[in-house]
Protein backbone atom coordinates (compact mmCIF):
# COMPACT_ATOMS: atom_id res chain seq x y z
CA UNK A 1 0.00 0.00 0.00
CA UNK A 2 2.82 2.40 0.24
CA UNK A 3 4.08 2.91 -3.09
CA UNK A 4 0.46 3.00 -4.75
CA UNK A 5 -0.51 5.64 -1.88
CA UNK A 6 2.44 7.27 -2.92
CA UNK A 7 1.17 7.34 -6.94
CA UNK A 8 -2.02 8.49 -5.63
CA UNK A 9 -0.20 11.34 -3.99
CA UNK A 10 2.07 12.29 -6.24
CA UNK A 11 -0.69 12.06 -9.14
CA UNK A 12 -3.23 14.35 -6.65
CA UNK A 13 -0.28 16.99 -5.70
CA UNK A 14 0.19 17.63 -9.77
CA UNK A 15 -3.29 17.93 -10.47
CA UNK A 16 -3.83 20.47 -7.56
CA UNK A 17 -0.54 21.92 -8.67
CA UNK A 18 -1.81 22.33 -11.95
CA UNK A 19 -5.25 23.43 -11.20
CA UNK A 20 -3.36 25.77 -8.85
CA UNK A 21 -1.42 27.29 -12.04
CA UNK A 22 -4.38 27.40 -13.94
CA UNK A 23 -6.35 29.18 -11.14
CA UNK A 24 -3.62 31.80 -11.32
CA UNK A 25 -3.18 32.26 -14.40
CA UNK A 26 -6.97 33.04 -14.59
CA UNK A 27 -6.86 35.51 -11.99
CA UNK A 28 -4.18 37.31 -13.46
CA UNK A 29 -5.87 37.14 -16.70
CA UNK A 30 -9.05 38.51 -15.13
CA UNK A 31 -7.24 40.88 -12.84
CA UNK A 32 -5.73 42.17 -16.39
CA UNK A 33 -8.91 42.47 -18.21
CA UNK A 34 -10.44 44.14 -15.33
CA UNK A 35 -7.62 46.80 -15.32
CA UNK A 36 -8.10 47.47 -19.05
CA UNK A 37 -11.88 47.68 -18.76
CA UNK A 38 -11.19 50.05 -16.03
CA UNK A 39 -8.46 52.15 -18.26
CA UNK A 40 -11.20 51.64 -20.99
CA UNK A 41 -14.03 53.47 -19.69
CA UNK A 42 -11.89 56.38 -18.03
CA UNK A 43 -10.48 56.60 -21.16
CA UNK A 44 -13.68 56.68 -22.97
CA UNK A 45 -14.67 59.24 -19.99
CA UNK A 46 -11.65 61.62 -20.47
CA UNK A 47 -12.22 61.14 -24.54
CA UNK A 48 -16.37 62.46 -23.34
CA UNK A 49 -14.91 65.14 -21.37
CA UNK A 50 -12.13 66.48 -24.01
CA UNK A 51 -15.18 66.28 -26.61
CA UNK A 52 -17.46 68.94 -24.32
CA UNK A 53 -13.97 71.11 -23.66
CA UNK A 54 -13.44 70.85 -27.57
CA UNK A 55 -16.86 72.19 -28.15
CA UNK A 56 -17.20 74.34 -25.36
CA UNK A 57 -13.61 76.17 -26.64
CA UNK A 58 -15.54 76.38 -30.41
CA UNK A 59 -18.32 77.86 -28.98
CA UNK A 60 -16.24 80.55 -27.06
CA UNK A 61 -13.94 80.98 -30.57
CA UNK A 62 -16.89 82.26 -32.09
CA UNK A 63 -18.78 84.29 -29.34
CA UNK A 64 -15.04 85.51 -29.59
CA UNK A 65 -14.84 86.31 -32.96
CA UNK A 66 -18.64 87.73 -33.03
CA UNK A 67 -17.48 90.13 -30.31
CA UNK A 68 -14.40 91.23 -31.49
CA UNK A 69 -16.69 91.86 -35.17
CA UNK A 70 -19.14 93.99 -32.96
CA UNK A 71 -16.30 95.36 -31.42
CA UNK A 72 -15.39 96.77 -34.78
CA UNK A 73 -18.86 97.93 -35.66
CA UNK A 74 -18.55 99.74 -32.11
CA UNK A 75 -15.80 101.37 -32.89
CA UNK A 76 -16.80 102.75 -36.36
CA UNK A 77 -20.21 104.06 -34.62
CA UNK A 78 -18.41 105.75 -32.47
CA UNK A 79 -16.08 107.32 -34.71
CA UNK A 80 -19.23 108.54 -36.92
CA UNK A 81 -20.75 109.95 -33.24
CA UNK A 82 -17.45 112.52 -32.99
CA UNK A 83 -17.56 113.57 -36.21
CA UNK A 84 -21.20 114.58 -35.42
CA UNK A 85 -21.24 118.65 -34.43
CA UNK A 86 -24.39 120.26 -32.87
CA UNK A 87 -25.57 122.68 -35.47
CA UNK A 88 -25.54 126.45 -34.07
CA UNK A 89 -29.01 126.45 -34.50
CA UNK A 90 -29.56 124.06 -32.40
CA UNK A 91 -27.12 124.42 -29.66
CA UNK A 92 -29.74 127.68 -29.36
CA UNK A 93 -32.87 126.13 -29.28
CA UNK A 94 -31.16 124.05 -26.81
CA UNK A 95 -29.80 126.79 -24.82
CA UNK A 96 -33.31 128.55 -25.06
CA UNK A 97 -34.94 124.96 -24.15
CA UNK A 98 -32.87 125.30 -21.18
CA UNK A 99 -33.30 128.95 -19.89
CA UNK A 100 -37.06 128.18 -20.65
CA UNK A 101 -37.15 125.60 -18.09
CA UNK A 102 -34.82 127.36 -15.28
CA UNK A 103 -37.67 130.29 -15.82
CA UNK A 104 -40.62 127.86 -15.43
CA UNK A 105 -38.83 126.22 -12.50
CA UNK A 106 -38.08 128.94 -10.39
CA UNK A 107 -42.05 130.66 -11.06
CA UNK A 108 -43.76 127.91 -10.17
CA UNK A 109 -41.41 126.21 -8.13
CA UNK A 110 -41.82 122.73 -9.04
CA UNK A 111 -38.89 120.34 -9.37
CA UNK A 112 -39.16 117.04 -11.09
CA UNK A 113 -38.20 113.90 -9.87
CA UNK A 114 -36.21 112.32 -13.55
CA UNK A 115 -35.66 108.96 -11.94
CA UNK A 116 -39.64 108.66 -12.27
CA UNK A 117 -41.07 106.40 -14.53
CA UNK A 118 -41.99 108.16 -17.69
CA UNK A 119 -45.93 107.91 -16.92
CA UNK A 120 -45.61 109.73 -13.57
CA UNK A 121 -44.53 112.95 -12.88
CA UNK A 122 -43.14 112.99 -10.01
CA UNK A 123 -41.17 115.78 -7.32
CA UNK A 124 -42.26 118.20 -5.04
CA UNK A 125 -43.56 122.16 -5.31
CA UNK A 126 -41.04 124.28 -3.25
CA UNK A 127 -42.26 128.01 -1.66
CA UNK A 128 -39.30 129.45 -0.59
CA UNK A 129 -41.60 132.56 1.36
CA UNK A 130 -43.81 130.03 2.83
CA UNK A 131 -40.97 127.53 3.64
CA UNK A 132 -42.86 124.69 1.89
CA UNK A 133 -41.99 121.19 0.21
CA UNK A 134 -44.69 119.75 -0.96
CA UNK A 135 -44.25 116.50 -2.95
CA UNK A 136 -46.48 115.17 -5.11
CA UNK A 137 -47.01 112.24 -7.88
CA UNK A 138 -49.35 112.35 -10.24
CA UNK A 139 -49.70 110.90 -13.80
CA UNK A 140 -47.67 112.35 -16.21
CA UNK A 141 -50.58 113.51 -18.58
CA UNK A 142 -52.49 115.63 -15.91
CA UNK A 143 -51.46 118.99 -15.93
CA UNK A 144 -54.98 120.48 -14.56
CA UNK A 145 -53.51 118.60 -11.30
CA UNK A 146 -50.21 119.71 -11.03
CA UNK A 147 -51.52 123.80 -11.74
CA UNK A 148 -53.77 122.97 -9.37
CA UNK A 149 -51.11 121.75 -6.65
CA UNK A 150 -49.16 124.53 -7.80
CA UNK A 151 -52.07 127.37 -7.00
CA UNK A 152 -52.35 125.42 -3.88
CA UNK A 153 -48.91 125.71 -2.84
CA UNK A 154 -48.63 129.46 -3.67
CA UNK A 155 -52.30 130.61 -1.49
CA UNK A 156 -52.29 131.41 1.56
CA UNK A 157 -55.16 128.78 2.57
CA UNK A 158 -52.43 126.05 2.14
CA UNK A 159 -53.57 123.24 4.91
CA UNK A 160 -50.84 123.34 7.90
CA UNK A 161 -48.92 119.93 7.91
CA UNK A 162 -49.49 117.80 10.96
CA UNK A 163 -45.74 118.69 11.75
CA UNK A 164 -44.16 121.57 11.96
CA UNK A 165 -40.76 121.04 10.34
CA UNK A 166 -41.59 123.08 7.33
CA UNK A 167 -43.65 126.58 8.95
CA UNK A 168 -41.84 129.21 10.52
CA UNK A 169 -41.57 129.34 14.06
CA UNK A 170 -43.73 132.62 15.61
Amino acid sequence: MGVTSNVKESWYLRINEEIDAFCRNFDEKFDKQQQQLKACKKKNELESKLAHEMKLNLELKQQLTELNSRSGELERVCASFESLTIADSDKNRLDNAKDTYQLAKELTGVRFDFSAPPSVAKGYVKNEARRLLQPFGIDAGDSDALWALIKSAASQDWPKPLDKENVANN
